[in-house]
C-alpha cells in the first residue's frame, strides 16, 4: 500500500537506493517469513533477499501445529511455497548457520555437510527459540521415548513411537505444553500433565481459571497433576520407562514410554554470543526500537529479540509488529517507527476449549494483574462451573478503564474486549455493565462487530478493522481472498473461527451488493459456513444467521440452498433418509472429494488390497477364507507387520461409515480403492457392492493359517534374513505365485496388480526395506516438497501430502505405467525404489512378457489391472444380493 502512493519518480529513487543491497534472513518460521513479504512489499522488489533455513519445510504456521494430526500434511501448515519463493527471486538456502563473521559480513552455513558461505549487507536474526529442558536427572533427548513438542520433525517422531506406546506423560501445563498434550492424546494415547504451578496455564490464567480449564480437560478423559516436582525420568532396555513424581508430599512413579517436555522456550543465541553481540540481561539479542543491534549491519525480531535489553516476546504477535518496523527502517531511513510495548493477548483453543487473555498493555501479564486483589485493581468475576464457563475483567480502582481480563468457555467478546482494554475508559458504562455483556457505543458502521474503524480485527497481525473492510471492497470476497491481501486470521485463525471477521464480511458485501457464497444472508462458501457453525456450535439456520450472517436478507429459499449444511451442523447423518444404494452414489462422490483434499490415493489403494489379499481358495468358510470382509479393522489383522501404517486409513474412513451406515466396511475400503486409482487417472473398475462384513475379531484370518510366515499370506517385499521369503522360498518369483495362486491368480493377474506401485511409496517405519522414512528431512527428491516440488499428480498438481519416503515411480501419484518403463526397472535412478518381488517381474520369463507388454501399451495394463482388481475386491467377499449391486 506504501508504495503505491509514491509518485513513479519516488519508487524510482528508491529502488535505485535499495538496488543490489543483500539482505540474508537467518531463520524461515513465520516472523522470519514475515520479514521477507514485508520487505519484497516495500522495497518494489529492488532488494536481494536470501533465507537460511535449518528445517526443510517452507515457513510453516507453529500456531496450528497441533492441527496437524487432522491431515497429516505440511503443506496445509505453510504459509508459502518454494515456488513463491522463486517467483519473488528469494534465494532459499537449506542448512544450518554456523558463524556470523561480522567484519567480513559473511555467514557459514552447513548444507548437509557441505560447507557455504553467505555474504550480506543486512542481516536478519530471526532463528527464534528453542524447547527447555527442566534439570531433571535422567531427563534428556538421548533418552529413547523423550521428546519435545516444537516442529514438525518432532511431530513425527512422536507419532511413529505413540504405535508403540499406550500412555503419554507431558512435563508442563502452559501453553506449549497444553498443545503437546493435545497431540498425545489425538494419537488415542492415556495422557498425563504435570505441571509445577497450582493450575494451568499460571501466565495467562488466574488460579480460578485454571480451575475451570482442568476440569474441561479432565472430562475429556485426560489426567491433570498439579503442584508437582519432577524428581527423576527411569529408563532402562527400549528407552523410556518412567517419570517419578511428588506431589503433596507423596513420591510416584507413573509408567510411560513416550514423554514429551513442554516446559517452555529459551532463544536461540548462540551465533549471536559466539560472533560478540551484545545480548539482553535474560537472553536473547538486545536490539533497539528499530530492531537494530548494537552492529549496524545486523537485525534481529521474533523470540530471540530482546527489546532493549529487557523482554524476549514469546509470542507470534510482537514478532509480526517487529517485523513490520525492521522492515520500515531497511527500506526508509527517515522511518519513524517505534517498538514499544508489546501486545500479549492471546486466544487458543486447547484440546477443544477456548481460552483468551487480553490487555491493555504488557503490564496486566508483568505487573500480574491479573491475579492482582485488594486495593491495587478492581476485578469482576462470573463462572458457570458446569458449562465451564469462566470471565474475569479487571479495572483501574475506580472502575473507569479496563485493564484486561481472562475468558474461559467463551471467548466470543474477546475482540471487542481486547478493544476497549485499549481505551482510556469504558465510554460510560459502569463495570457490572461491562461484565453483563453491554459495550461503549461505537461507530461500528452497523456491521455489529462492536468495533471502530482503527480497532483490531486480527490481533495476531495487528490488523485494523477498516485494512479488512477496504479489503473487501476491492474485491477480497473470501476468507482465503482477505488473509492474502491483509494477513488477517492466519495466525491462530480465531478472529475467523470465534471473531468479528464473518459479520464484517457479511454486512461489506451486502452494502455493496455482491452476492457471493451460498446465500445473501450467508456468503459464505458451504464449508466455512460448516466450519464456522461447528466452532461456535450454532445447530439451525436461525442460530447462523443471528450469529454470523445477514439478518435482513434471509430467506426462506436460503435453507433449501443450505440444506445439507444444516443437516451436518444439526448432527444428521450425511445419508439418512437415503438407501442403501444412493447412500453408495453419495459416499462416492465424497470418497472422490476426500482423495482430492488430502492426496491419500495410494495408503486407501493398499488399505483395500491388504483386507481382500488374504484370501485363500483352500478355504470356504466366511472369515477364514479371507479376502474383502472388512476384517481388517480388527486389531489381530491391522497388527501385523504388512499392515503398518494402515490403521491412519482405517481412522480416514471412520467419519465415511458414520455418514453412511447402511454401507459396509467391505464396501468402503474397496469403494475408497476404486475412487483413488480413478482420480489417479487410472482404469475405472466394473465394482459391485453389498459385500458384508467380519463381525469381529474371530473372523481375522489366522496369521499363520497360509504357511506365510505372520502375515496372513500377505506378500513379501524381500526375503527375510535367512534369505528366505514368508512362505519359504527363496526367489521372488517363486514367492509371488505361492501368494497369489492360492488366491486364484496367475501371472497375468499378478504383473498387472503388482503395477499398482506406480502409485505409492515405501516407508523405513512400515516396511523396513528402505532407509527414507517419515518426514522431509527422511525422503528422497520425487517424495519431499522442498527445494522444488515435484508436479506429482495425474491433473499436474504437486499434492506430496506428507513428504517422506521411496517412490518406484517419480509421480508416485498419477496411475500410469511409468512402472513398467526403463527408466525405472533399469535402476539407474537411484532415488527409485526397486525390490526383490519388482525385479523378478522383467527378469522370469513367465512374467516379463506381461510386463513388456505394458511397458508398451498402457490400455492393455489398464484394462488387465481393472479385470484382475476387481477379481481381487470380490473374492473370499458374501454379497447381499447375492448379485451385488452395482451403480
Amino acid at each position: 500500500d506504501a508504495l503505491k502512493k509514491l509518485s513513479p519518480e519516488d519508487l524510482a529513487k528508491l529502488k535505485t537506493a535499495l538496488g543490489g543491497t543483500k539482505v540474508v534472513v537467518v531463520g524461515w518460521g513465520p516472523v522470519g517469513h514475515a520479514v521477507v513479504t514485508k520487505l519484497l512489499a516495500k522495497s518494489g522488489g529492488a532488494l536481494k533477499i536470501s533465507v537460511i533455513s535449518e528445517e526443510s519445510y517452507p515457513a510453516y504456521n507453529r500456531v496450528k501445529l497441533s492441527s496437524f494430526f487432522e491431515h497429516r500434511d505440511p503443506n496445509k501448515l505453510a504459509l508459502c511455497s518454494p515456488e513463491w519463493c522463486r517467483q519473488q527471486g528469494v534465494e532459499l538456502i537449506f542448512g544450518r548457520a554456523t558463524k556470523i563473521d561480522r567484519s567480513g559480513k559473511v555467514i557459514e552455513v552447513d548444507c548437509n555437510g557441505q560447507a557455504k558461505s553467505v555474504s550480506y549487507d543486512q542481516l536478519v536474526i530471526a532463528t527464534g527459540s528453542k524447547p527447555w529442558l527442566p534439570p531433571v536427572p535422567g531427563l534428556g533427548l538421548e533418552v529413547e521415548g523423550v521428546f519435545v513438542y516444537r516442529s514438525i520433525s518432532d511431530i513425527f517422531k512422536i507419532t511413529e513411537r505413540a504405535k508403540f506406546s499406550t500412555k503419554a506423560v507431558v512435563i508442563g501445563g502452559g501453553l506449549l505444553g497444553l498443545e503437546a498434550a493435545k497431540a498425545a492424546y489425538d494419537l488415542g494415547l492415556e495422557t498425563t500433565i504435570l505441571e509445577v504451578a497450582p493450575h494451568l496455564m499460571p501466565v495467562q490464567l488466574d488460579l480460578e481459571a485454571g480451575k475451570i480449564l482442568q476440569s474441561k480437560i479432565e472430562a475429556l478423559g485426560l489426567k491433570v497433576k498439579t503442584g508437582v516436582k519432577v524428581l527423576e525420568i527411569q529408563s532402562g532396555e527400549g528407552g523410556l520407562q518412567g517419570v517419578k513424581i511428588e506431589q503433596e508430599g507423596a513420591e510416584e512413579v507413573l509408567g510411560t514410554t513416550l514423554l514429551i517436555v513442554g516446559a517452555g522456550v529459551r532463544p536461540r543465541q548462540e551465533l549471536a554470543e559466539a560472533c560478540g553481540l551484545e545480548l539482553g540481561g535474560r537472553g536473547g539479542i538486545k536490539v533497539d526500537h528499530r530492531m537494530k543491534t548494537a552492529d549496524e549491519h545486523i537485525w534481529a525480531v521474533g523470540e530471540i529479540a530482546s527489546f532493549n535489553g529487557g523482554m524476549c516476546y514469546q509470542l507470534s504477535a510482537p514478532g509480526y509488529t517487529q517485523a513490520e518496523i525492521l522492515s520500515d527502517h531497511m527500506t526508509n531511513p527517515k522511518a519513524d517507527a517505534k517498538f514499544g510495548d508489546a501486545d500479549l493477548s492471546t486466544k487458543l483453543k486447547l484440546l477443544g476449549v477456548d481460552v483468551a487473555s487480553f490487555g491493555g498493555s504488557s503490564d496486566f501479564w508483568f505487573k500480574r494483574q491479573y491475579s492482582s486483589s485488594g486495593d491495587e485493581v478492581m476485578s469482576k468475576v462470573s463462572k458457570d462451573e458446569a458449562a465451564g464457563i469462566y470471565k474475569k475483567l479487571v479495572f483501574t480502582p475506580d472502575g473507569t478503564k479496563l485493564l484486561g481480563g481472562i475468558l474461559v468457555g467463551d471467548i466470543s467478546a474477546f475482540a471487542p474486549l481486547t478493544a476497549v482494554s485499549k481505551r482510556p475508559d469504558i465510554g460510560g458504562l459502569s463495570p457490572d455493565e461491562l461484565m453483563a455483556g453491554q459495550m461503549p457505543k461505537v461507530d461500528d458502521g452497523g456491521d455489529g462487530t462492536n468495533l471502530g474503524d482503527d480497532d483490531h480485527v486480527c490481533n495476531c497481525h495487528s490488523v485494523p478493522k477498516k485494512v479488512i473492510r477496504e479489503a473487501i471492497l476491492q474485491g477480497a470476497h473470501t476468507f482465503e481472498e482477505i488473509k492474502k491481501c491483509t494477513k488477517a486470521g492466519t495466525g491462530c485463525g480465531t478472529c475467523i473461527r470465534t471473531g468479528p471477521q464473518p459479520k464484517l464480511l457479511v454486512h461489506t458485501l451486502n452494502q455493496k451488493g455482491v452476492e457471493a457464497g451460498a446465500c445473501k444472508a450467508l456468503p459464505f462458501a458451504h464449508d466455512d459456513i460448516e466450519d464456522l457453525a461447528k466452532a461456535r456450535q450454532l445447530k439451525s439456520y436461525e442460530e447462523l444467521v443471528t450469529h454470523l450472517g445477514y439478518p435482513a436478507a434471509s430467506a426462506e429459499s436460503d435453507k433449501t440452498a443450505l440444506g445439507s449444511v444444516l443437516d451436518r451442523i444439526g448432527g444428521k447423518p450425511k445419508g439418512e433418509g437415503l438407501d442403501h444404494v444412493a447412500q453408495l452414489k453419495a459416499l462416492k462422490d465424497d470418497l472422490w472429494k476426500f482423495v482430492d483434499k488430502m492426496n491419500c490415493n495410494p495408503i486407501l489403494v493398499r488399505l483395500a488390497w491388504h483386507d481382500a489379499g488374504t484370501y485363500d481358495k483352500s478355504k470356504t468358510a466366511f472369515g477364514e477364507r479371507g479376502g474383502a470382509n472388512g476384517s481388517i479393522r480388527f486389531s489381530p489383522e491391522i497388527s501385523m507387520g504388512a499392515n503398518n501404517g494402515l490403521d491412519k486409513a482405517v481412522k480416514y474412513m471412520e467419519p465415511f461409515k458414520a455418514d453412511y451406515p447402511l454401507v459396509s466396511y467391505a464396501d468402503l475400503y474397496q469403494m475408497a480403492a476404486a475412487v483413488s486409482i480413478e482420480h489417479a487417472g487410472g482404469p475405472k473398475i466394473d465394482m459391485k457392492y453389498g459385500r458384508k462384513d467380519a463381525t469381529g475379531p474371530d473372523q481375522c484370518p489366522d496369521p499363520k493359517s497360509r504357511g506365510t510366515a505372520g502375515n496372513a499370506g500377505l506378500p513379501d517385499a524381500e526375503p527375510g534374513p535367512e534369505g528366505a521369503f514368508g512362505c519359504g522360498a527363496t526367489d521372488a518369483a517363486t514367492h509371488l505365485r505361492n501368494i497369489f495362486y492360492r488366491m486364484g491368480f496367475d501371472d497375468k493377474g499378478i504383473v498387472a496388480l503388482s503395477g499398482a506401485h506406480t502409485i505409492g511409496r515405501a516407508f523405513k517405519e512400515r516396511s523396513g526395506t528402505v532407509k527414507e522414512g517419515y518426514g522431509e528431512s527422511s525422503g528422497c527428491p520425487y517424495t519431499v516438497s522442498m527445494p522444488k516440488s515435484c508436479p506429482i499428480r495425474n491433473d499436474g498438481g504437486y499434492g506430496v501430502g506428507m513428504p517422506g519416503g521411496k517412490s518406484w515411480t517419480t509421480k508416485w501419484l498419477k496411475f500410469d505405467n511409468e512402472y513398467f518403463q526403463p527408466a525405472v526397472y533399469e535402476e539407474k535412478d537411484k532415488d527409485l525404489l526397486w525390490l526383490s518381488s519388482d525385479r523378478c517381474l522383467h527378469q522370469d520369463e513367465g512374467f516379463k512378457q506381461y510386463f513388456m507388454l505394458y511397458k508398451d501399451d498402457q490400455s492393455a495394463f489398464f484394462r488387465d489391472f481393472a479385470d484382475a482388481y476387481k477379481q481381487l475386491s470380490e473374492q473370499g467377499a458374501e454379497f447381499e444380493p447375492e448379485a451385488g449391486v452395482t451403480l
